[in-house]
């Protein structure tokens, strides 16, 4: 009998791991492409593809659907400069803002009395905003000093899409009513549509004007420029100042002071009787005053 078990045992033991190894073998492998392929089967998971291939994210963001290439940024610069003469320089920054197809928007100045002190000027104008850079760099240039120099922009395209927005629907609304007009038969309820589109006109003229201005504000740039005047330096052959007229304000000033004098002895010797009258009457107060002691 222990031959047989011993002879069994050598039998079975080869045909169980022979079994084994078997099952092991034929278990499926992880193949990535049948994974992409019940990846792709789920329809959650290829609209997550087809959002993904386009470039579009799967929770778009509004503020994202814009290009920055069409987005409406106004642009605008403050320059202050000193320059040897005003004037010129007033006539230069003019002639350049018409070379650049700007305009002029207001100008002031400021001289004083005296030629030796500081003279300014304030210029504002409007130019092509792709050329600002370049329009500062050549004032920059011209002038003998640049003091300061700032450049802001602004993003104005949430107002730019509001407002055109508004005007279509305003003029839609314009539409509908000049439609209702054309069929209305009522004279009350002629003069009622005809006040309702007075309104819609009045409104839609107002915002047109306002987009008008938003977009000349991007296509153009609004440039502030302060200037002072370097004064001549101070020499001894100053016109406003020389010996001859120091001396004939001294004149003056003595001629002033004589007059003075002579106006007060005329005074007093004008009023010589009354200066006799009350020494006389001060002279009889004490001297009876005296006499009852």
């Amino acid at each position: 009998m222990k031959k047989i078990y011993k002879y069994i045992n050598y039998i079975l033991a080869p045909l169980i791991l022979f079994i084994i190894f078997t099952a092991c073998g034929n278990e499926p492998e992880y193949d990535e492409s049948m994974s992409s392929s019940r990846m792709m089967s789920s329809p959650q998971s290829a609209e997550i593809m087809t959002k993904e291939v386009s470039g579009s994210p799967v929770n778009p963001d509004t503020s994202q659907s814009i290009n920055i290439s069409d987005r409406k940024i106004s642009k605008n610069a403050q320059l202050e400069i000193k320059v040897k003469s005003l004037d010129d320089s007033m006539n230069f920054i003019t002639n350049k803002t018409n070379s650049y197809k700007g305009y002029i928007v207001s100008s002031s100045s400021y001289a004083p009395n005296t030629d030796y002190e500081t003279k300014t000027a304030n210029i504002s104008l409007r130019g092509p905003s792709d050329s600002l850079d370049q329009f500062l760099k050549e004032i920059k240039t011209y002038a003998k000093e640049t003091i300061h120099e700032s450049i802001f922009t602004q993003d104005i395209t949430e107002e730019y899409i509001d407002v055109k927005a508004k005007i279509t629907s305003l003029e839609s609304s314009e539409q509908r009513l000049t439609k209702l007009l054309d069929k209305t038969e009522s004279v009350k309820e002629i003069v009622e549509v005809e006040k309702e589109l007075s309104r819609l006109r009045g409104e839609i003229d107002s915002l047109k004007g306002r987009f008008k201005f938003i977009e000349n504000s991007v296509v153009t740039s609004l440039v502030r420029i302060y200037m002072e005047e370097i004064p001549n330096p101070v020499s001894i052959s100053d016109p406003s100042w020389n010996t001859r007229d120091i001396a004939l304000d001294a004149i003056k000033a003595l001629s002033s002071f004589g007059q003075f004098i002579i106006s007060v002895i005329v005074f007093i010797f004008v009023f010589t009787p009354v200066w006799i009258l009350i020494a006389g009457l001060i002279y009889g107060t004490k001297k009876l005053r005296n006499r009852n002691k």
